[in-house]
């Protein structure tokens, strides 16, 4: 009984020898091979993941900071005022209660979206396309927001983000869409 156990668990290589020890040469190969094949065909993919697009990882990010800003402003109980450059696409964060010294020093310290994403322009409250300037999106404490609609551009793709006054982002588009800024209580 022993010995068919023991004859079980020996392994016979391509020669016929008898191997105790563990896999063939050819055994190793091929599971080399299967790894280089998956690891080929896997990493476009993962890399596309993992390095993500610009273009969403922007709207992403201003999707981020508008909840953010949303609760802050409610928490705090002070307004906070997104306010963004669009000529460089650069932002910077104020509230109502600081100091014309303490925004000018924000002001000066911008944040950037990803350097290959442009803000090609924004729908304001009063349904004016600014393409260049400063925008100000006011979170108010009320988690009442200014409405907008931005537009983003990455090479020839571009997003559009819809911002609710109420609801906060409503749509986001996976292309320009113009949509008017609808500022009406129902």
């Amino acid at each position: 009984m022993v010995n068919s156990v023991e004859k079980a668990s020996i392994r016979t290589s391509i020669t016929g020898n008898l191997n105790k020890r563990g896999f063939t040469l050819i055994e190793l190969l091929l599971v080399i091979a299967l790894i280089g094949v998956v690891l080929v065909l896997a990493v476009p993919a993962t890399r596309d993941v993992l390095s993500g697009d610009s273009l969403k990882k922007a709207s992403r990010q201003l999707i981020g900071l508008e909840r953010k800003l949303r609760a802050d402003a409610v928490r705090d109980q002070v307004d906070y005022v997104l306010c963004i450059n669009l000529s460089d696409s650069a932002y910077w964060i104020i509230t109502s209660d600081m100091t014309p010294e303490k925004q000018d020093d924000i002001k000066s310290r911008p944040r950037f979206l990803p350097s290959d994403v442009l803000i090609t322009d924004i729908v304001d409250l009063n349904n004016q396309k600014r393409a260049e300037g400063e925008v100000r999106i006011v979170f108010g404490k009320n988690n009442i927001c200014s409405p907008a609609v931005i537009h983003l551009a990455h090479k020839e793709d571009a997003m559009t983000i819809v911002i609710s006054p109420f609801l906060g982002v409503t749509d986001v588009f996976d292309r320009y869409v113009d949509v008017p800024v609808n500022v009406s209580r129902r």
